[in-house]
């Protein structure tokens, strides 16, 4: 593959689990190893002014130094919902193909790209058209996000099946989040999924911190295992 359309799709088994935040610290872990990367976010809802910069994109811009540039988001949308259902209600669709156009215009800058997903693997983002399609499409390897609580065996289990029955590859999964020193399940589940799903590795937890930024410079390291998969 031609080092300039190298990337890594990186998904979550739900909303809110930290897929921001890894994409950050992935990105920042990469440009310090002399790496070209860029980041997208094909879509985003909750934007209340379209010509706002999106939160997530403008977080990840701001921790990685990268630009924020239209096409690192192309389509945004005011409503905090589904992207379908955000898209409905403003009257409008979800042209695939605004993603397409924007993804390639970032092939020609970004030597590596980290797409980041909206919310899961299943998230329908037109009448025919869901985000697996959209990594299908794209053809990189998948980084699954999970929280460590309990009940995230299942939901890792069902992302990674859901990802291995449209034939997209997975490089491994890392946790995110706040963890209980006492709990017993968080520390057992990596070791049960990496079990149950075949062999797909464990690549570390991403601790929960109060305030991300502040945190940030020290929680780089955490991608090490992520980098090392990557094979770059």
């Amino acid at each position: 593959m031609n080092m300039r359309r190298k990337g890594l799709f990186i998904t979550g088994t739900d909303t809110g689990v930290g897929k921001t935040f890894v994409s950050a610290l992935l990105a920042a872990a990469l440009k310090q190893r002399g790496i070209s990367v860029g980041y997208m976010k094909a879509l985003a809802t909750g934007v209340p002014d379209r010509d706002a910069i999106p939160e997530d994109l403008a977080f990840v811009a701001r921790m990685a130094s990268l630009d924020a540039s239209e096409d690192r988001c192309p389509l945004r949308f005011r409503r905090p919902m589904a992207p379908l259902t955000a898209a409905l209600m403003e009257g409008c669709d979800v042209d695939p193909d605004v993603i397409r156009n924007a993804w390639k215009r970032l092939l020609e800058r970004d030597e590596f790209l980290i797409v980041e997903g909206v919310g899961g693997v299943l998230v329908p983002l037109s009448d025919s058209f869901m985000v697996s399609d959209l990594m299908k499409e794209m053809g990189y390897p998948v980084l699954v996000v999970a929280r460590p609580s309990l009940g995230t065996i299942n939901h890792t289990l069902l992302t990674i099946e859901a990802l291995r029955r449209r034939f997209i590859p997975v490089i491994g999964f890392v946790t995110s989040g706040a963890i209980d020193p006492g709990d017993e399940a968080a520390a057992t589940s990596p070791a049960v999924i990496e079990d149950f799903s075949g062999g797909v590795p464990f690549l570390g937890h991403v601790s929960f911190c109060d305030d991300p930024a502040e945190a940030f410079p020290e929680l780089v390291p955490d991608m090490e295992a992520v980098v090392k998969a990557l094979n770059l």
